[in-house]
């Protein structure tokens, strides 16, 4: 219970079900969704340890993919958990002024300091299993999206919703017995059933709540990960992980200030860093299963998909936004080669 609740608290089916793709783009993103829910299912069959996807990466034995990956990683969730209770407020519940700041500070506390708890694992199932309940379509209305006209919108479109499920390699930070992993594909099958149904339904106002849910869960999953990571990976204390959620919470409520700018500030260079430690982390599938076909053509599609992800971000930024994303990117490449030619913390890295 507690295994399949984490799986899909980060797929986060209050989300899926309130996108509302239409039905053409969806079948085909669960279709390409499923390659990655599928690799990361083959990755945990490998190693299931707090270390998560940094562990495959250390398969590549290059010390400068592992200080990439675990850069890009790290900041890039670290930016979402600080910027995603502004959203909650704003975007989600579309609430205001003091209202808006009272929940996103709310937002963050519990999130951070359940993730903080020894009571950690049974907030999964209690996140999970609500939100599911939030978002059943009871009093929905029925309305199909439309499909967009141009085939090269209608792939692009494809590509870009395939990617929703991106988070479901948060479940490689934990530690399970590898007989377990049977419960990521099964995750993923039960939200994609919300993905479908989500694009022939349009959700009440009760559904909101869902929706806030799931994205008040996937902060929720990605502070306990980043604390697993750097906890059980590189011993880092107790006092410095509070104070990393301690600035998180500060940092977003600060972000109420003006909290459209913050959130775009954020979420650019987040989401560009995390394609690249995902396309990293990916590129253990040919290392690990370097004689399976299936696995290198599978990897080949989750490359692609990463790459895309990185260049639509890019690309629709404007202005001081596509700077980040762009300067975002370039410090961390020579960050990461820098740092690569440290002695000491190669010998850390290879530990």
């Amino acid at each position: 219970m507690i295994i399949l609740s984490l799986v899909l608290t980060t797929l986060a089916p209050g989300i899926l079900a309130s996108l509302h793709f239409s039905p053409f783009i969806t079948v085909f993103s669960l279709v390409l969704g499923l390659v990655i829910a599928f690799l990361t299912y083959s990755l945990i069959n490998v190693n299931w340890d707090y270390e998560g996807l940094y562990n495959y990466v250390k398969t590549l034995k290059k010390n400068v993919l592992s200080i990439l990956f675990l850069i890009s990683w790290i900041i890039s969730y670290y930016l979402y958990v600080i910027y995603t209770s502004i959203y909650v407020s704003y975007y989600v519940l579309n609430l205001d002024g003091l209202s808006a700041t009272l929940v996103t500070l709310l937002v963050s506390l519990v999130a951070i300091g359940l993730s903080l708890s020894k009571y950690s694992y049974y907030a999964f199932p209690a996140i999970a299993f609500s939100q599911m309940a939030l978002v059943l379509p009871i009093g929905w209305k029925f309305s199909v999206s439309t499909v967009p006209v141009q085939l090269s919108s209608l792939f692009l479109n494809i590509l870009s919703s395939s990617l929703v499920v991106v988070c479901i390699t948060l479940s490689t930070f934990v530690r399970f017995e590898r007989k377990f992993s049977f419960y990521v594909l099964l995750g993923y099958g039960i939200s994609s059933i919300f993905l479908l149904y989500g694009s022939f339904l349009v959700q009440n106002s009760v559904a909101v709540y869902g929706t806030a849910l799931g994205n008040i869960g996937l902060i929720f999953a990605e502070f306990f990960m980043l604390n697993n990571l750097l906890s059980h990976g590189f011993n880092v204390s107790r006092r410095t992980i509070y104070i990393l959620g301690l600035v998180a919470v500060i940092a977003s409520l600060i972000g109420n200030v003006n909290y459209t700018l913050f959130y775009n500030s954020l979420i650019y260079p987040s989401v560009t860093l995390l394609y690249v430690s995902l396309f990293v982390a990916f590129l253990s599938i040919f290392s690990l299963y370097r004689r399976s076909i299936l696995h290198i053509v599978l990897g080949v599609i989750a490359l692609t998909l990463f790459a895309y992800g990185d260049y639509s971000v890019i690309s629709s930024a404007r202005g001081i936004f596509f700077l980040e994303s762009v300067t975002s990117l370039i410090l961390i490449i020579l960050l990461s080669i820098l740092l690569s030619r440290e002695r000491r913390l190669a010998r850390i890295l290879k530990g």
